[in-house]
């Protein structure tokens, strides 16, 4: 890894710019930038009071009550809500209330430990000033999403039409936003996306505030 060319040397996020420098320096290689990033919830079950299906009785973690039917929720796109990104969080920066994820963007470091576990692909890393970012991550229809949850996408693609930077798209059946597009056009689109969904699941990513909201 040392030598590879295609490693790149600050892939380390927690030793933040200064062990990149370090190890490019020690490996003679290239450091490029460091964007900064944090962990976010591409979900709003507790918002949207998405029901429990069943009593799921078995091994406690997401990965496992997944496999039984796509989970315990009603929303199969939706967080499980056993904490498996909780437990595997190195630096303790998700606490789970109301068994959804809350995350404390001044503790997280933006490691992807929390990607890689969550079975719903939920969790995302977004660069610590996006402005906007979706709370939801379903792939149903309309029809099937008004069924189980209040405020879900229904890919009515309002935000896609009207954002001007062109960031925000359908990528395999899940409404994203590319975030180097949407902080390269800047603040004069005015968030009209966030206007635009008339469900209230793009919403301004201020990740300070992501306790207040699950909470009310």
């Amino acid at each position: 890894m040392v030598t590879d060319p295609e490693v790149a040397p600050n892939l380390c996020r927690p030793g933040g710019e200064e062990t990149a420098k370090e190890v490019a320096r020690i490996t003679g290689k290239q450091m490029g930038s460091m964007e900064p990033i944090v962990a976010a919830v591409r979900c709003s079950r507790v918002q949207g009071k998405v029901h429990v299906k069943y009593s799921y009785i078995g091994y406690g973690t997401c990965s496992a009550a997944n496999l039984a039917f796509s989970g315990p929720m009603e929303c199969q796109y939706g967080c499980v809500g056993f904490g498996e990104c909780a437990e595997s969080c190195p630096f303790d920066a998700i606490t789970m209330v109301d068994n959804f994820p809350v995350i404390d963007e001044n503790t997280c470091m933006g490691c992807g430990t929390c990607v890689s576990v969550c079975p719903k692909g939920i969790l995302t890393l977004v660069p610590r000033n996006a402005r906007v970012i979706i709370r939801c991550s379903t792939k149903d229809s309309a029809k099937e999403t008004r069924a189980v949850c209040e405020v879900g996408c229904i890919h009515c693609k309002a935000c896609v039409r009207k954002c001007p930077a062109e960031a925000i798209s359908e990528v395999h059946g899940v409404i994203t936003i590319d975030q180097k597009k949407c902080l390269e056009y800047g603040p004069e689109c005015n968030e009209v996306c966030i206007d635009a969904c008339k469900r209230g699941i793009l919403q301004p990513f201020h990740p300070r505030a992501e306790k207040e909201k699950v909470a009310a």
